[in-house]
């Protein structure tokens, strides 16, 4: 009796950070979407339906279920130049078909664009004050995750900022790599061929960090869906083929 009195006192006096503890995660992930000027509402819509049915997709639920905590945190954040303001959605656990099924329909809210409704996005293509949004996102959030990346797509390189004084794609990729946050890219290839190599040499950083390639946006869904199949899996990005790899020499520079 004496014992069952002490349980229930720890239980009523305990801090709420103990009873409190969120379940981890195998992943934490943010999919960054480019929204900027060299991006028209029909390609954004591309881009947005694309995500949200990769979400829907029944081997990207398998590959979630799969992992050893058979759960993922998933945020999307449409972003553009630093003079825009970013759009993310709120973070979501994914461990069972309703709650792919509710990612799916918020990210399909976002409005590209309507009578009355600004537009989402314009300008230029400020990647790194994107991916500096997508870290602080995957650092304020404190769901323990074995692994956290960001996932961004877009269809051009950095261009030099609207604002001045915005963090550029050097300096991101940086605190990124400081973070032990994974950043892997989708190079939208309708109007420069070789952007992939552009995401390889300058953007992507850390463990196992890829590039998958989408040769326009009507190919993007197909895209996404297979490089969240390597994100999310429990095999280890490196181990996984089909996309290109960083080199190690690559992205310690």
């Amino acid at each position: 009796m004496k014992n069952l009195f002490l349980c229930l006192m720890l239980i009523i006096f305990a801090p709420k950070c103990l009873l409190a503890q969120p379940a981890p995660v195998d992943v934490k992930i943010v999919v960054a979407v480019d929204a900027s000027g060299s991006v028209d509402p029909t390609e954004l819509k591309l881009q947005i339906n694309g995500i949200a049915n990769a979400f829907r997709d029944q081997s990207v639920q398998s590959a979630v279920q799969a992992g050893y905590h058979h759960a993922v945190l998933a945020a999307v954040l449409v972003w553009s130049d630093a003079a825009y303001p970013k759009y993310p959605t709120k973070w979501h656990r994914l461990d069972n078909p309703q709650s792919f099924a509710d990612f799916a329909k918020e990210i399909e809210l976002f409005n590209i664009s309507a009578p009355g409704v600004p537009a989402i996005g314009g300008g230029g293509t400020n990647i790194g004050d994107a991916l500096v949004y997508a870290i602080e996102m995957i650092t304020k959030n404190k769901v323990t995750a074995a692994r956290t990346v960001i996932d961004v797509s877009g269809d051009g390189p950095e261009s030099r900022p609207w604002v001045k004084g915005a963090i550029e794609l050097p300096q991101a990729r940086a605190l990124a790599q400081r973070r032990n946050i994974t950043v892997n890219g989708l190079a939208i290839e309708t109007d420069i061929a070789d952007l992939h190599q552009y995401y390889q040499r300058h953007m992507i950083v850390g463990a196992g960090a890829f590039v998958e390639r989408a040769k326009d946006f009507e190919d993007f869904q197909r895209a996404i869906i297979k490089k969240l199949l390597r994100e999310l899996s429990s095999t280890p990005f490196a181990a996984l083929g089909g996309a290109i790899p960083v080199k190690r020499r690559e992205y310690m520079q």
